[in-house]
């Protein structure tokens, strides 16, 4: 899920401009919408220049963050990653549930890695893994978190465009991408689907967040590698 400040600014313009005219009718002097597009306008493009759009990817995420429906969808996506990467034999080395959180403002500024992703699992490939059925394993991994939400989220999912997006990247050269992206999807389902309970204990690990230990230990007895 990406989020920008450009998104932020969309908002603003569509906000103005409703104000500009529902403040006609009200007697709403045309000032105050006009010194706010001033001001909004200009912290963007401080942003911008200076922190290629971080500040306003924090504030978005940060608030979106504050629902907790919102925060319990993001962690059973990012649940349905990490589990499916277990099963699979990939080892988690790191996770982030709505990845500003837990970060002040001035480390996130500073960051060097931004990528404007509001979670995430990062997975390790071990130099033993069968190299034969990567593709297959990565693919699935790659869809578990669409999945998840369809399987948790009564068939709807919010996140997930990054995900499509690096995958469609990584299979461009098959001969029939498609089929590989919704095989992978329905793999990633059926794997979930029969491990629904541990799905739902790890995203609540997650979602106060756990450490990778703590999440290990969580589906380390229940969920054999394949």
């Amino acid at each position: 899920m990406n989020v920008t400040s450009t998104d932020v600014l969309a908002i603003a313009i569509f906000t103005i401009t409703m104000m500009s005219l529902v403040g006609t009718m009200v007697g709403l002097s045309p000032v105050v919408p006009a010194a706010i597009a001033i001001t909004l306008l200009s912290l963007w493009g401080i942003d911008v220049g200076f922190w290629q759009g971080k500040f306003g990817a924090y504030f978005q995420v940060w608030l979106r963050a504050r629902d907790p429906k919102y925060r319990q969808r993001v962690c059973y996506h990012e649940a349905g990653h990490f589990l499916a990467a277990h099963v699979l034999g990939f080892k988690v080395v790191n996770y982030a549930i709505a990845g500003v959180v837990g970060q002040s403002l001035g480390e996130f500024l500073a960051s060097e890695n931004f990528s404007g992703l509001e979670g995430g699992v990062e997975i390790e490939i071990g130099s033993d893994f069968n190299s034969a059925n990567l593709l297959d394993r990565y693919c699935t991994v790659y869809m578990a978190g669409i999945a998840a939400e369809q399987l948790m989220c009564e068939g709807e999912t919010e996140g997930g465009l990054d995900d499509i997006q690096r995958l469609r990247q990584a299979i461009s050269n098959l001969p029939n991408p498609m089929t590989q992206e919704r095989w992978a999807l329905l793999n990633a389902k059926n794997l979930l689907g029969d491990r629904r309970d541990i799905l739902i204990s790890l995203a609540a690990q997650m979602q106060s967040g756990a450490s990778i230990e703590a999440c290990y230990q969580t589906i380390k007895i229940k969920v054999p590698t394949i």
